[in-house]
């Protein structure tokens, strides 16, 4: 079992000693800390927090507005650099609290606060200005100051744009008020003109009236400019380039102080550090002299903890203990190199409880081969292989993203190992290989292709169908152990037993039915059948206690040998995502030849034709791969024995965003 064992800890020491004590778990990274649940009823235990005292750590969100504002003015580092800032991301722990007290964060915060109101106060004021500019530029024809367009005491003066259909109709109605009215039409586009209308005051609210019947849209005046829509332009474009130049002069200096100022990254992590630890101090419990700790460590780091600990002070006393069923126990899994990768999918389903199998090793081989099947050509294997290994390499990758990169290098070597033994290199690329380098194709596919799924499918859907039988069975073996080791084995052998024999009978009727030379299986395979099927119309209404009752559960229990057939049906999923794949992968080179023979541009478009239709094969395929071999491992194994539901195991530890961290002595 890939479940690595559990015990709990307390630690009591000097009150005096707790922030060295803290410190030190925090550097070892081997203790879950729980909050402390007193076994007396009444009990003197404090909470620590009464007398806790806060230090520096409020000014961790500054540091953090430090960073996200600055991080908006990064240059891409030159190559000398880069290596230098990579070169200084690896810091003593030891050191980090002179390097803290040395850089002067308030001092940056300040500047950044600065720059940064400056630069939304030019922002706002552009984003304001840009919205006139735009509205003005429907009206640069308007020879009028915008300050007059309020009218005088005796006249009015009305802008705006009309529905051209509307236009004579609403003239007509305006005129027939008085002489006292000028109506000019100064330009018309999209289905409307623009008009201006100049009359005395008393006719003001009449034209608005009639305006509205005939849908006007008034010209907003900009009372902040005082000339003529052609003018204001000339003078926001002039404001719009020297806010342009001050936001410059803003941006040159954000990025002058981000250069000067690279410890901010350390100050935050450092500060994230002193943080989490007075995080967890809500957790502690204390006397008037001594502070109690407790929590979750592995068993193999005991050892390790004990020796950090006792190096650092022996006025402690540790005590370790067994769980207790009531207990919410962490869970870590445990599993070598090849598997771990896949721990990535069972925690995408729940991670096992304590007492319960890991199933991650029981899957891991499935999964490698059935990705292999269902993407199936050794070209694409070798691309994704290559990708997730140079990640692996370039990044540092940790925790799920770290195993989902180490699922994909793996289930890369197994496409390309099952590719080659379908003969899939690109397709059938290497059927257009010349001649004189012919003898390639000869090895990979004429000597070392053991099938070709598009030339005789059955092999593959044969071979998909059989894994998912050894699966399923898997499944069933596996629910038998475990009713075996909880003392239920009656129950195993009237659950699984049962099933075993019927599922079995069935598969052995069929394979002798279809080999002419297993015939004589055929009357053994009925016995097992009926054998089966009395089995299970025996026991598996036995949980009702009317007798009609359980014969009539047992009979209605036959029904779920459709869903177990369903399910072996459903691996063959992995014959079809292996055929689609391969036939792709032949059109896209079928397609490639037909562009070749075009003069002068034929070959550059062949290219990008089998570039780009290659790795659109190779991405949908792959997620396809990934989600169809996952799929069957949720729906189809996890189902026969799998609960999970276990709450992971998350030690209290250093945990930074920008720098790594050495811990040694």
């Amino acid at each position: 079992m890939a479940v690595c064992k559990v015990k709990k800890v307390s630690i009591f020491t000097h009150l005096e000693l707790k922030d060295e004590i803290v410190e030190e778990l925090q550097k070892t990274g081997c203790v879950q800390i729980i909050d402390v649940k007193p076994k007396l009823k009444k009990s003197s235990l404090l909470d620590f927090n009464v007398i806790n005292n806060t230090e520096g750590i409020s000014a961790l969100p500054e540091v953090k507005y430090c960073i996200d504002y600055l991080s908006n003015f990064i240059d891409k580092p030159e190559k000398s650099e880069k290596s230098k800032i990579a070169t200084q991301n690896v810091y003593d722990y030891k050191k980090l609290p002179l390097l803290f007290s040395q850089f002067d964060y308030k001092k940056i915060y300040c500047k950044c606060k600065k720059l940064d109101e400056k630069f939304k106060e030019l922002k706002n004021r552009e984003n304001h200005i840009v919205k006139i500019q735009e509205h003005l530029e429907e009206w640069k024809e308007l020879n009028l100051k915008v300050e007059d367009l309020e009218g005088t005491k005796n006249t009015k003066i009305i802008v705006g744009t009309l529905p051209l259909k509307d236009f004579v109709s609403c003239l007509e109605e305006i005129k027939k008020m008085g002489k006292e009215i000028e109506i000019n039409k100064i330009d018309e586009e999209k289905k409307r003109c623009k008009i201006v209308i100049i009359s005395i005051s008393e006719y003001y609210v009449p034209i608005k009236k009639v305006l509205e019947k005939y849908n006007f849209d008034s010209f907003q005046i900009p009372l902040e400019f005082a000339k003529t829509p052609k003018n204001i332009l000339e003078d926001i474009s002039k404001e719009l380039n020297s806010i342009k130049e001050k936001r410059e002069i803003i941006s040159n200096a954000s990025k002058k102080l981000y250069r000067e100022n690279l410890s901010l990254y350390l100050t935050f992590d450092y500060l994230s550090i002193l943080k989490s630890r007075k995080d967890i101090e809500k957790y502690l419990k204390m006397t008037k002299q001594v502070i109690i700790i407790e929590g979750w460590i592995l068993e193999k780091d005991i050892n390790r903890m004990k020796d950090r600990l006792f190096n650092k002070t022996n006025e402690l006393e540790i005590i370790f203990s067994d769980p207790d069923e009531k207990d919410d126990i962490p869970v870590a899994l445990d599993n070598n190199k090849f598997v771990e990768p896949f721990e990535s999918v069972t925690e995408l389903y729940g991670i096992p409880k304590y007492k319960e199998f890991d199933p991650t090793p029981l899957f891991a081989p499935f999964y490698f081969v059935f990705f292999g099947i269902c993407l199936s050509d050794a070209g694409y294997g070798l691309i994704i292989t290559a990708l997730a290994y140079y990640a692996l390499l370039k990044f540092k990758l940790e925790g799920t993203i770290k195993k989902f990169f180490g699922l994909f290098f793996l289930g890369g070597l197994s496409t390309f190992v099952i590719g080659a033994l379908m003969g899939s290199w690109m397709g059938d690329t290497l059927n257009y290989l010349p001649k004189n380098i012919l003898f390639i194709k000869t090895f990979l596919i004429d000597k070392l292709s053991l099938l070709d799924p598009i030339k005789n499918p059955m092999p593959l859907l044969l071979i998909s169908l059989s894994l998912g039988v050894i699966q399923i069975y898997t499944g069933f073996i596996i629910k038998f152990i475990k009713n075996v080791k909880e003392n239920r084995i009656k129950t195993g052998l009237m659950d699984q037993g049962s099933w075993l024999l019927l599922i079995s009978g069935i598969l052995l009727f069929v394979i002798a039915s279809t080999i002419g030379s297993l015939a004589g299986f055929k009357i053994i395979a009925k016995y097992i059948i009926w054998a089966g099927l009395l089995f299970l119309v025996l026991t598996q209404g036995r949980s009702n206690k009317n007798i009609a009752l359980k014969a009539a559960g047992g009979v209605l229990s036959l029904y779920n040998i459709i869903g177990y057939f369903s399910d072996i049906l459903s691996y063959s999923r992995l014959f079809a995502l292996g055929l689609s794949t391969a036939v792709l992968a032949v059109v896209v080179n079928t397609f490639v030849m037909l562009f070749k023979d075009i003069p002068i541009i034929g070959i550059i478009i062949a290219i990008l034709v089998f570039i780009i239709g290659h790795l659109f094969n190779m991405v949908i395929s792959g997620m396809g791969a990934f989600i169809h071999s996952t799929r069957l491992q949720y729906v189809e194994f996890f189902t026969k024995f799998y609960e999970g539901g276990g709450t992971p195991f998350k030690p209290f530890k250093i945990i930074t965003k920008y720098i790594q961290i050495q811990t040694n002595r």
